[in-house]
This record gives structure tokens, C-alpha cells and sequence, in this order.
């Protein structure tokens, strides 16, 4: 019978640990300085997925997947380097339960104007004559269908490190979309961008300073400019802005709807009977009730008047 001793034991223990310390004090070889973790170990270690920034309770979460990398308390520098053209809309059937795990949404739409084909429950041909877009239709005098923009955005604070270069996506709700700016310089995005362009100055040429809005919830953010950004910042956010992955980074699809995190709104029981309109809605829809809802009206002005969601 072998009969191994403790002290061996420790001694093969301690010989190991003192490997790993020796490794990760070494000096990075030139060539892997910039090199940021491969994929292949982030698949290896269950990590694979676009990186998010997640603002909550005060506080920006750095995500992969649904691993926390870190987080920023207070106001977060970001380079914002792409959007998706238009505000989308995204629809969820059933109440938010927050122990449950992130699902698809039942509807979505990328334009704000259609549901995606990609949606496995669309509510209606058009997204401004759904009953889901209507005041109340949600909890309270909200609307069951919420706004939502998605941006990408590069870390200031990661120039410099290994970081460098990677981009984050954010999903910003209608609450960092519209409403009221604070003060001269604190601007909701919709705001933010018609600011920038009047003044002939370009988003991704500034870096901008993300805080929440103390007077609305602790998930609604404001957008300040802070200044330019320097040539080097420059080289690393064209680059990274022109890569495919990037430009489809601001764009829905059923996968990314639910990998994105965010959360349905909550409603009350009730919330089914209008659910039962939806479903009555196709067969008895007269179609001349769309003109009523001025389907071809400027999407700008319509999300102006429901700004207040």
C-alpha cells in the first residue's frame, strides 16, 4: 500500500502556488502586451458574449455574459463610437419576475415602426396603431411597449490597458431617451445628439461623461460633453467602429433582445385582457382606423409626444 506523507503533500502544494505567483509577477512579453483574453479562454471559462454596461442603482456593471467584470460608482467617460439608427421598441407579454432569468421579448422592433421578423409574437402591422402603445396599456399610465436605443461605447479608463479598444453596448430606456435635460450642460440622449449637431460637433470626436439623473430613477441617464478626444483615442475608436461585429453590435435580433438583460415591465394580473384585444385585433381591425393614428407622421414627432413615458 503507498503511503504518501503530509509534509509531502504541502511541500508539492506550496511548490505549485509558488509556480503560479512566479508566472503572473513575470514581465508580459512585448507581443502579448495589448493582447486582450482570447475568446478561446473566455469560451473555455463560460464567458463568451458581447460585452455590457448595465447601469443600475447607481451604479455601471460591467457584464459578459451574465458575469460581472467590474463596476464604476459615480460618472462613467465613454467614447460613444456607434447607435442604432433609429428608436426601437421592445414588447413583453408577461410580467417581470426579478428572480426569473432574461427571456426574448414577445415583440420588437428595430425602426419603431414595425415589428422585426424575428419577433415570435408581433402585436400589430404597426407599431404606432398597437394597442400595446397606448397610455395604460402598461402598469399604471405607461405603455406596455417601451422605447429603447442601443449605443456602443469604448471606457476612457481602459485606454492605456489591456482594454484598449474593447467595446461595450448599452441598451438606453425611454426614460435616457426623452424627457427633461438638467441644468445647461446634462442632456437625455435625443437631447445630447440634436445639441452636439447644432453646435456642428460629432459624437465620437468627444468624450462623454454618463451620470444618472437623481431627479428621475436610478436607471435613467444623462449624457454631458466633457471634451475632445486626443489623436491616439482617435486611431482606436475609427478602428473599432468599423468593425462588422461593432455595427451589429446596436442592432436587435431575438438572440440579442434576450442576452441583452433587460428587463419586462412589470404589470399587474389584469394585464390580460388587453392581451385578448391584441389577439381580437387582426380579425375585426377595421382598416381605417390607422389614419387616425397618423401612421406617416414624423417619427421624431411622435416620440416627442410621448415623451413623457
Amino acid at each position: 500500500m503507498l503511503r504518501i506523507s503530509l509534509p509531502w503533500l504541502l511541500d508539492v502544494k506550496r511548490k505549485n502556488e509558488m509556480s503560479n505567483v512566479a508566472l503572473f509577477n513575470q514581465d508580459l512579453p512585448d507581443f502579448l502586451q495589448s493582447a486582450p483574453v482570447s475568446e478561446l479562454t473566455k469560451n473555455l471559462a463560460g464567458k463568451s458574449g458581447v460585452p455590457r454596461i448595465v447601469p443600475k442603482n447607481g451604479i455601471f456593471r460591467k457584464m459578459l455574459g451574465t458575469d460581472e467584470q467590474g463596476k464604476v460608482k459615480g460618472d462613467l467617460e465613454v467614447v460613444i463610437i456607434n447607435a442604432s439608427p433609429k428608436v426601437g421598441r421592445i414588447f413583453y407579454a408577461k410580467a417581470w419576475n426579478p428572480e426569473s432569468e432574461p427571456t426574448s421579448p414577445d415583440c420588437f422592433s428595430n425602426d419603431g415602426q414595425t415589428p422585426d421578423k424575428g419577433s415570435t409574437n408581433p402585436q400589430s402591422e404597426r407599431c404606432d396603431s398597437c394597442p400595446n402603445n397606448i397610455k395604460g396599456s402598461g402598469q399604471g399610465t405607461s405603455k406596455a411597449c417601451r422605447y429603447t436605443r442601443r449605443i456602443a461605447v469604448v471606457l476612457e479608463e481602459d485606454f492605456g490597458t489591456s482594454l484598449e479598444g474593447r467595446v461595450y453596448q448599452m441598451n438606453l430606456a425611454s426614460k435616457s431617451l426623452f424627457g427633461e435635460s438638467v441644468g445647461d450642460n446634462k442632456f437625455v440622449f435625443e437631447d445630447y445628439t440634436k445639441h452636439l449637431a447644432n453646435n456642428g460637433k460629432s459624437i465620437e470626436h468627444i468624450v462623454t461623461s454618463l451620470s444618472f439623473n437623481e431627479n428621475n430613477d436610478n436607471q435613467s441617464i444623462l449624457f454631458t460633453p466633457m471634451r475632445y478626444i486626443t489623436k491616439d483615442i482617435h486611431a482606436v475608436t475609427s478602428k473599432a467602429a468599423a468593425k462588422p461585429e461593432v455595427q451589429k453590435m446596436v442592432i436587435m435580433t431575438p438572440y440579442e433582445a434576450q442576452a441583452s438583460g433587460m428587463k419586462p415591465l412589470a404589470k399587474p394580473e389584469v394585464k390580460a385582457e388587453p392581451k385578448s384585444e391584441v389577439v381580437e385585433e387582426p380579425v375585426k381591425r377595421p382598416k381605417a382606423e390607422a389614419p387616425t393614428v397618423a401612421p406617416k407622421k414624423d417619427l421624431d414627432d411622435v416620440l416627442k409626444a410621448w415623451s413623457e413615458e
